[in-house]
């Protein structure tokens, strides 16, 4: 089920979850995992999601998983030797991305070719170029920057559609199977949120120390 508010996750989220274990006809007890979205993202957000999932996992004794939010953003592109670009928007002049290859062979994995990073736009679009291919794009970045990508990159940049550009509770499910398949006693302990970037209250109160900004 996904629900795409701004405000009041912490309220919304364990009923979202009654309902659809309800409408599913699943009871608690019969989950064999627990996936959630641990980064990039909202900060509040994240902490949210990670808390409740590695209470539900602690509870319930089954594995936790974290997935990279921008890998299941790309795990809406199944089309193999594609390259995929996720991107949300990190604001401060920066975004959070990846750049991914779908492999050609079964069974057509994710190929990271840039790690997770929060970077500047131009730094991402040099990456870009240095591939030489057409890169899809999706992710809620796009709302502030698709016009920029069409622009620096006019024979490459393949803008995904509306739909694609929500980071659903399916393609977190989808990855985080794919994850525990790999590693099928993830532990609750080992879901943390994956920030990329320190809060921006750690980030004001460093600088008042005369920190740095990382």
């Amino acid at each position: 089920m996904t629900l795409n508010i701004k405000k009041t996750h912490s309220e919304r989220l364990m009923p979202l979850l009654d309902r659809m274990l309800t409408e599913s006809g699943i009871e608690r007890e019969e989950l064999g995992a627990v996936a959630a979205a641990a980064g990039p993202g909202s900060f509040t957000g994240l902490r949210i999601g990670v808390s409740t999932a590695r209470g539900l996992a602690q509870g319930l004794n089954v594995p936790a998983v974290p997935v990279c939010t921008l890998a299941a953003l790309a795990e809406a592109v199944p089309a193999p030797g594609t390259l995929i670009c996720p991107l949300l928007d990190a604001r401060r002049s920066q975004v959070y991305s990846a750049i991914y290859r779908r492999a050609d062979s079964s069974p057509h994995a994710l190929e990271t070719i840039l790690e997770p990073a929060a970077i500047s736009l131009q730094e991402l679009i040099k990456a870009l170029q240095s591939c030489e291919q057409p890169v899809v794009f999706l992710g809620e970045g796009l709302h502030s920057y698709a016009a920029q990508l069409e622009r620096a990159l006019p024979h490459m940049a393949l803008l995904a559609p509306a739909p694609f550009r929500l980071c659903r509770a399916a393609l977190v499910a989808l990855r985080g199977r794919r994850l525990l398949e790999a590693s099928p006693r993830s532990s609750y302990l080992e879901l943390l949120p994956r920030y990329l970037r320190r809060p921006e209250a750690e980030r004001l109160a460093a600088e008042k120390k005369g920190g740095s900004d990382r």
